[in-house]
């Protein structure tokens, strides 16, 4: 479980316009420059924060996948699948 690493890439996406970008275009690569475990990158590529969430991850900085539409979020699927929902 490397929660550093989801943490890190939620932090940095909330500063680098770039790596938003990057994420948009091939999220598999820019996840591969991440120390994160299978279970936490699958549940990146499938937009599913609920998994994230209850492997420790916060849901403070997830959110920041879906105010920057990223991974299939936008604010109201986050708000959703935050809770459990589909």
């Amino acid at each position: 479980m490397s929660t550093y690493a989801v943490h890190s890439l939620c932090w940095r996406i909330r500063k680098d316009e770039a790596l938003r970008e990057e994420l948009r275009g091939d999220p598999r690569r820019v996840l591969a420059r991440f120390r994160l475990s299978d279970a936490e990158r699958e549940a990146l590529l499938a937009g599913d924060v609920a998994t994230l969430e209850r492997l420790g991850a916060h849901g403070y900085l997830l959110a920041n996948l879906g105010r920057f539409g990223l991974l299939g979020l936008d604010r109201e699927s986050y708000a959703r699948r935050i809770k459990g929902l589909r």
